[in-house]
């Protein structure tokens, strides 16, 4: 057992990551489990104690970043894109000293290596998870988050919902989750020769999969990454007018498609955002990827 340190869990709709934390938030050791389709509670709450135990994190404190709503006054987790674990008793399961939303928890630990006073981060994994720190503390409206700034309805023909229950919101077109499905149907038209493969190889396309088509130039991956830009363009002009941030941070795994996105994104908000405030509100990568869930998760643990 590492001195002073505690396990930090950032809870994913795919998979969740489990880190040993230090208390200058350092990620020392992770793991990263993936449930079943179906798991239930129990399963779930199994795989996490094998994967603490894991990491030699016995009698450490436990951090949670949940994928949804907070109840506080009940230590609930709700409205999650986990719905096994919505409304179970997970922080009392696990003896968690801290339970957090996912989107909070990363913007509290990537906050640290910004001087903005009012910083913005959105987390694009298998859905979209959008924070505001203000003055270091996380701003929140209802549930303990920033209401649901990932929901913004985008899409005025709703072709698609989100695994929440929205129909045309910005998580259904622009996330870890709309990506995998859009490179899936891409694959079986065959405009995609390495989407295709990649779908002939393991039956459909994920999102890790199509970022790394991107990534080595594949001209349909790509076009899918723009549109996904598009929308994400779209919703950060109305951040931009709605809280008025010093700086937009993106993280998550979608961020793995590096700078070239975020300037895709920043030239669609560009041309739809206020002129002052596009001059006054960069866009950014996260300085700790994919980690800063847990990081913050972690702290939160550790805080007095």
């Amino acid at each position: 057992m590492t001195k002073g340190a505690a396990i930090g869990l950032d809870i994913g709709g795919g998979s969740t990551k489990l880190g040993l934390i230090s208390p200058t938030g350092d990620l020392l050791a992770s793991r990263r489990v993936v449930s079943p389709e179906g798991a239930d509670f129990p399963m779930i709450v199994a795989q996490y104690r094998s994967a603490i135990a894991a990491l030699g994190g016995q009698g450490l404190p436990v951090g949670i970043a949940y994928p949804g709503h907070v109840d506080q006054a009940r230590g609930l987790g709700l409205n999650s894109n986990v719905p096994a674990l919505d409304g179970q008793p997970l922080s009392a399961e696990l003896g968690a000293a801290a339970l957090l939303n996912d989107a909070d928890a990363a913007a509290v630990a990537e906050a640290r290596h910004h001087a903005a006073s009012r910083m913005l981060m959105v987390t694009l994994g298998t859905g979209v998870g959008v924070s505001m720190i203000v003055a270091g503390k996380p701003l929140e409206t209802a549930g303990g988050t920033l209401g649901d700034s990932g929901h913004l309805n985008l899409d005025p023909s709703g072709r698609f919902g989100c695994r929440q229950g929205c129909t045309g919101c910005l998580e259904s077109v622009a996330s870890g989750e709309a990506l995998a499905r859009d490179a899936t149907l891409m694959a079986a038209t065959g405009e995609s020769p390495a989407l295709t493969a990649e779908a002939q190889r393991s039956g459909e396309v994920s999102a890790a999969a199509a970022c790394r088509a991107a990534l080595a130039g594949d001209p349909g991956a790509l076009r899918l990454v723009a549109g996904m830009a598009g929308w994400l363009g779209m919703a950060v002009a109305s951040w931009r007018a709605s809280f008025h941030p010093d700086l937009i941070v993106f993280g998550g795994g979608l961020s793995a498609l590096g700078q070239p996105f975020i300037d895709q994104i920043r030239d669609r908000a560009d041309a739809r955002s206020l002129p002052f405030l596009s001059a006054n509100c960069p866009l950014t990568l996260a300085r700790l990827g994919n980690d800063a869930g847990m990081i913050g998760a972690g702290l939160a643990a550790l805080a007095p």
